[in-house]
């Protein structure tokens, strides 16, 4: 499946290009690369998800400009949205959730920006390798448990780059999540394995 590759038009007047995949349909997932990390998996992670969701890719520039782009990638992908936060893009995901177009959020091997204070207001993902050294498994269940309707979701034989370490395994948890999306409280997947 081959990517559309086309621009977002920001509040500034500048523009921020982004690579979509899929259908338009009504379950869109906007996965955010931060500007330190390869896309290369994550573009493969989009392409597999495709199969059955309409899928952007918007890898930020290193500013701090998340509410622009944000805006711009939801108002694009038509409809409520997962919003996927790899690693340091996370503080983009989490400004996102200010916006109705968010259906949901998932954090991959990141914390909230302000974690003690921060509520996204949406079923949140928690994911992370259980080997991760940036997000301990501790801080993992303390986020979980201050969220209403999260799920922390630990990925085996993964340390802090899930996509490229365990991109199967990612796979599964984004679309467990996009088919179950929680409507009570936190829970830890039993035994960490996500199933």
């Amino acid at each position: 499946m081959n990517a559309v590759t086309a621009t977002l038009q920001l509040d500034d007047g500048s523009t921020l290009p982004y690579e979509s995949w899929g259908e338009p349909g009504n379950r869109p997932i906007v996965l955010l690369c931060p500007a330190n990390v390869d896309p290369a998996p994550l573009r493969a992670l989009a392409v597999r998800l495709a199969a059955d969701f309409p899928v952007e890719l918007v890898s930020l520039p290193g500013d701090r400009r998340g509410g622009d782009w944000s805006a711009a990638a939801l108002d694009e992908a038509g409809a409520p949205a997962l919003v996927v936060g790899y690693g340091q893009s996370c503080r983009a995901a989490f400004v996102s959730t200010g916006l109705r177009q968010v259906r949901a959020l998932a954090l991959v091997n990141a914390n909230l920006p302000n974690p003690e204070t921060d509520v996204p207001g949406v079923p949140t993902l928690i994911l992370r390798g259980r080997q991760a050294e940036r997000l301990t498994h501790e801080d993992a269940v303390l986020l979980m448990n201050r969220l209403p309707g999260s799920r922390l979701y630990e990925l085996e034989d993964c340390a802090d780059d899930p996509a490229r370490e365990a991109p199967e395994a990612l796979e599964t948890a984004i679309r467990w999540f996009m088919d179950h999306p929680p409507d009570d409280g936190p829970v830890e997947f039993p035994g960490g394995s996500g199933k």
